[in-house]
């Protein structure tokens, strides 16, 4: 079984909350700006390609752990050659895309939501591509797209817990890149996460940047909230992290890519005992020299679920429909990431995924009292 984002490549002791193993045969299921290279000598007979969004190849969120899953599947089968293609804007996504059907890429991994119609598209005229893409289900009428979705409001209901718990203010916040599923999902379990806190202690900790709408549909992310635009703009970033920060939060939660990035400067400037809760990956791997400056990560299980479907598609077991990572399966959670929580609340969280995964507890904000 393969190790997963939080648990295999952690260079520090820390406690994980879901994000960790999965297998292959798990499944139920412009202008071109950056060119990378594949890695693998010339015996290579598979080859599998990951075409990113906007945020670009090291935004330390979920650009990069797609590519990562790559890496990670050349290594386990040296067969395998790996290349990307970075997209500056939505006009890429089609050009990338095309470029490596043409190339013959044996599976194609599109990245975000944003990047539905044009993986739809192409899926529709290519029926025998293999494709995976992270963050959505496309409308196809192929049989060989694999859509990665994740349950991430557990695993950010965990950290908007633990934000809550650590708060020294009595307020914390969050904002997004984009109002989108992807990223609502992840600021209504946090916002879910805080309130259960409140409910079962008897506290009145406020959020910032994120109110779910109530009286919603089931399954809906529906709210009101803030929002950058993009997963690109590090200043406006820094600019609502700081804004949060003059509004009485000490904890802030941005679910925007490598936008994070300039959350974490609002926070150096801000200085001790401003802290960021960091998306997609563990922090304090992806970007160990601002590890100081994390109170947890949200983890979305992007690298093994992609690793998985390169593997599958290499060996020749891949099927398309739909993978639904949650904590249960190991497909999202939480990492502490500072070393100042204590022993008792690293043991609530556990106490907390046991009761998210048996169905006992809600991550759904609306079910609990707004503070």
């Amino acid at each position: 079984m393969k190790q997963g984002i939080s648990k295999g490549r952690s260079r520090r002791l820390a406690v994980v909350f879901g994000a960790a193993a999965m297998v292959a045969g798990s499944f139920t299921v412009g202008a071109i700006s950056t060119v990378g290279v594949a890695t693998a000598g010339a015996a290579t007979s598979f080859k599998a390609c990951v075409v990113t969004d906007t945020g670009g190849i090291n935004d330390k969120s979920f650009n990069a752990s797609a590519w990562q899953g790559l890496k990670d599947a050349k290594k386990a089968d040296k067969n395998i050659s790996i290349s990307y293609l970075s997209s500056t804007s939505s006009s890429d996504y089609i050009p990338n895309i095309s470029k490596f059907i043409k190339e013959d890429c044996g599976i194609i991994v599109t990245v975000g939501f944003l990047m539905d119609s044009a993986t739809a598209t192409l899926s529709n005229n290519h029926l025998k591509q293999k494709f995976a893409i992270v963050d959505d289900v496309p409308t196809t009428k192929s049989k060989n797209v694999l859509a990665l979705t994740y349950d991430t409001n557990q695993g950010a209901f965990l950290s908007g817990y633990l934000a809550a718990a650590e708060t020294k203010t009595g307020t914390v916040a969050t904002f997004g890149g984009a109002n989108i599923p992807p990223v609502t999902i992840y600021m209504d379990g946090f916002v879910a996460g805080v309130r259960y806190f409140n409910k079962q202690n008897g506290k009145s900790v406020k959020v910032l940047g994120w109110t779910p709408t109530p009286g919603r549909a089931a399954g809906s992310f529906a709210g009101t909230g803030d929002f950058v635009g993009n997963f690109t703009d590090q200043t406006a970033g820094q600019t609502l992290t700081a804004g949060d920060f003059a509004a009485g939060a000490d904890i802030v939660f941005p679910v925007a890519g490598s936008v994070g990035l300039g959350a974490v400067a609002a926070a150096k400037a801000a200085g001790t005992g401003h802290k960021i809760i960091w998306v997609d990956t563990d922090g304090c791997i992806n970007d160990a020299p601002d590890c100081s400056w994390f109170l947890s990560s949200a983890t979305k299980g992007v690298e093994p679920s992609v690793d998985a479907a390169v593997l599958a598609a290499a060996k020749g077991t891949f099927k398309g429909g739909t993978y639904v990572g949650t904590l249960k399966n190991n497909g999202t959670g939480t990492t502490v990431d500072s070393p100042s929580v204590s022993a008792s609340l690293k043991a609530e969280l556990k106490t907390l995924t046991a009761g998210i995964e048996k169905g006992t507890i809600s991550v759904d904000p609306t079910t609990y009292p707004a503070s």
